[in-house]
């Protein structure tokens, strides 16, 4: 059984400073990659300076057979077809009653004005793919308080990369010895 590692979306700007390869270091026999929805929407307003980083994300995307994974659930008229968080039937994925509980909790912070580059409400995307921790590893760099921190706390599946550098571990190791 492969196991699932979603990432989070800052840590792109990681893998491609160290030029870590994730097809080598997290293969897909042994892994299945993957992103939230939510994540998704973060990709295409990076700023054109970010060029070599954007290319980079679309390449390992493609590499790694990287899909957004959605939760199930129903068209939201309070988005537009392009900005649905859900998949229908056959595209989302049911929710465990671990997962919805977290997200309920994290409700509060959920912000109440969309960002006009990434469409996304405040700590929508954190939210999302905090919930994912209950039976998926994240990785990320996001150590601040918040929703991933509280998946965290909570003994969800999350491995913080910012130590990683002094480890000496492959990428690989150092996430298998960290959950």
């Amino acid at each position: 059984m492969k196991t699932s590692v979603y990432i989070d979306n800052n840590v792109w700007d990681f893998l491609f400073a160290r030029k870590i390869d994730l097809s080598a270091e997290l293969p897909n026999s042994e892994f299945c990659l993957c992103m939230t929805r939510e994540a998704e929407f973060e990709i295409p307003p990076i700023p054109e300076e970010k060029a070599d980083l954007k290319k980079f994300i679309e390449n390992t995307i493609q590499k790694c057979v990287i899909e957004p994974h959605s939760y199930f659930g129903f068209y939201d008229p309070s988005h537009s077809a392009e900005e649905q968080r859900v998949g229908g039937f056959n595209e989302g994925e049911w929710a465990s009653a671990e997962e919805v509980a977290f997200m309920e909790q994290q409700k509060t912070r959920l912000g109440a004005v969309k960002k006009q580059s990434t469409k996304l409400y405040k700590n929508e995307a954190d939210i999302s793919i905090a919930a994912r921790a209950a039976h998926s590893i994240v990785i990320t760099l996001d150590k601040k308080t918040g929703p991933i921190n509280d998946a965290y706390k909570q003994g969800g599946k999350v491995v913080f990369l910012n130590d990683f550098d002094p480890s000496g571990l492959t990428l690989k190791e150092f996430i298998l010895n960290s959950i």
